[in-house]
């Protein structure tokens, strides 16, 4: 694996985050602007690279492989909440949920991607997009439950918020690619393009989001110095050892170990601006996470 591609991802997320944190204390990515950002980035562009993702690539050649790798990415996000649940029990009550989000999701498509393939080769990158794909059906579905404040507040939760343009988008990439259906060029080319201005306005967004928080409060947060230790080492730790003993594909193991170690999603600030919930909090775990994932991620490889 080249480090230096790793220090290249990480760099890139770290100039794009300080530029968010620039135009938010300029006045140009206040609170109401990033609210519309989250709207655009929900609703249109990560739909949008939902759908590119899976039709753009490489096809597996047995469809054997392919139910093993669907079946290994149902079960790792159907584990992973359970995980998440009991070590959210170390944090207050009222940000369990936040936590139990950072912790279940992490930054698949733009570290994710990149970084597997530095790592595991070209055919890794195919694996993350199907675990991609159950990622945001759970993303858009489960972890609206968790945030959702009606539920918060005892309220009844609405099922009808799990159906939107992320499940929806999600669902129709996997039908896509079980059919062999092509998306229209004239159609395609557009989808792509609008999906790829997901990762820098999703980064610019955690950055203007970081901003609303004073520096020494992000740094005196206790719980993230717990949290980034079981986000970047304890989660891939386990994961190696269960993956061990119960998977026999080299590959398949060494991509769910590395998804396990990678940064928080940028997408469940996006949740938390689009639900009304606080996602300053998550916006810290993305920071912390990142940055100190320039020191993990190596590190996961070597064991690799």
């Amino acid at each position: 694996m080249s480090i230096l591609a790793v220090l290249k991802q990480m760099s890139t997320l770290a100039l794009l985050m300080l530029t968010g944190y620039c135009a938010n204390r300029f006045g140009i990515l206040g609170k109401d602007a990033q609210k519309c950002l989250s709207k655009l980035l929900i609703n249109i562009t990560c739909p949008a690279l939902i759908l590119s993702s899976v039709t753009t690539g490489e096809r597996l050649d047995s469809n054997q492989m392919l139910l093993m790798i669907f079946a290994a990415a149902i079960i790792y996000y159907l584990v992973l909440p359970v995980i998440a649940r009991f070590f959210s029990l170390a944090v207050a009550r009222e940000k369990r949920s936040e936590y139990q989000c950072m912790l279940i999701y992490s930054n698949l498509g733009f570290m994710g991607i990149p970084v597997a393939n530095a790592i595991l080769g070209k055919e890794s990158v195919l694996y993350i997009s199907f675990f991609i794909a159950v990622c945001n059906i759970s993303l858009f579905s489960y972890a609206i439950m968790l945030l959702d404040n009606r539920k918060a507040e005892g309220q009844k939760m609405q099922f009808s918020k799990m159906i939107n343009p992320g499940t929806v988008s999600a669902v129709l990439a996997v039908l896509l690619y079980l059919f062999h259906i092509s998306i229209p060029q004239v159609l395609l080319e557009p989808i792509t393009s609008v999906g790829n201005t997901t990762t820098p306005l999703a980064m610019l967004l955690i950055g203007a989001s970081l901003a609303n928080s004073k520096p020494k409060e992000m740094f005196t947060e206790k719980s993230m110095i717990l949290f980034t230790c079981l986000r970047l080492a304890v989660l891939p730790l386990l994961f190696w050892g269960i993956c061990k003993l119960v998977i026999s594909d080299r590959l398949l193991a060494g991509v769910i170990v590395l998804i396990s170690g990678m940064p928080v999603a940028s997408n469940i600030v996006m949740l938390c601006n689009e639900l009304n919930r606080d996602g300053d909090y998550i916006a810290k775990g993305v920071f912390f996470s990142t940055l100190f994932s320039v020191i993990t991620i190596p590190v996961i490889a070597l064991i690799l």
